[in-house]
């Protein structure tokens, strides 16, 4: 499969929210930093992605993605939501200002945090 994406993105093809579903959870985590700096932000909106089995570098950058992607919505009550499966990557200026948005986060999601974020 890695050796698939990364002949695919080689031949120049965009890692867009069609190729993002079809490497889907079960794959996003084969993705090297390069790949993953091509990913195009806005197709974070149309994908369906569960990093948090991926290594902390990965999970880092795809925060980053959806950060971007989503910043038009960062003052709306669904921006938590929507960003979720990706703050296993945020910084903790990031969660400094997300929990000024009084979010209601579960355990599980608290303990897939960063922990030099928390601390």
């Amino acid at each position: 499969a890695s050796a698939a994406i990364k002949r695919y993105v080689e031949l120049g093809n965009a890692l867009n929210a069609t190729a993002l579903d079809a490497i889907g959870t079960k794959y996003v985590c084969l993705l090297n930093a390069t790949e993953l700096k091509a990913i195009n932000p806005p197709s974070l909106k149309l994908a369906s992605l569960d990093p948090s089995a991926c290594s902390q570098e990965t999970k880092n950058l795809l925060y980053q993605k959806a950060k971007e992607a989503f910043s038009d919505q960062r003052h709306l009550p669904a921006y938590y939501e929507l960003i979720l499966p990706y703050l296993g990557g945020a910084p903790a200026a990031d969660l400094k200002v997300l929990s000024k948005d009084d979010v209601n986060m579960n355990m599980s999601t608290f303990v897939t945090l960063r922990r030099d974020s928390l601390m």
